[in-house]
């Protein structure tokens, strides 16, 4: 099955604007649980370690919920575009989840900004800011 990038980011966009809409605050131990699912989630995209991906991705996350673990290693195996390097750029903001209907196993989600430096097929690299939402569900963070 394929899907364009442009599907997969108005996606996650579309997730963040409906579940994370002003309802931060700051959940002091939960950062650094946070963190360590962060950092590991970077490292497994840097050496492209595809399970290791799948393994972080949020069981209730858009992507797990509409494609196969053989999908995404065939969209994996397919995406030229691999992460160099990231930075965290901002404390993360945690909320609880105020969408029970749609995500009932997600306690809280995080917004998290990050400086990404990717290299294309072509070699050329470039950096960009982002904001990735991770979930914390079944006592976890995940990528979501």
């Amino acid at each position: 099955m394929k899907m364009t990038t442009w599907r997969i980011n108005l996606a996650i966009c579309l997730f963040t604007v409906i579940c994370v809409y002003d309802t931060s605050t700051t959940w002091g131990s939960d950062s650094e649980d946070l963190e360590v699912a962060v950092k590991s989630y970077f490292k497994a995209e840097m050496t492209r370690n595809a399970d290791a991906v799948w393994s972080l991705l949020a069981p209730s996350s858009i992507f797990r919920r509409f494609y196969s673990y053989e999908d995404y290693l065939e969209l994996s195996r397919l995406n030229p575009i691999k992460v160099i390097d990231y930075e965290l750029k901002f404390q993360p903001e945690i909320s609880e989840n105020q969408d029970r209907d749609n995500l009932p196993n997600v306690e809280k989600l995080a917004s998290v900004v990050v400086r990404v430096r990717i290299q294309g097929e072509n070699g050329k690299e470039s950096e960009h800011i982002s904001v990735f939402v991770f979930l914390f569900e079944n006592g976890r963070w995940y990528k979501g």
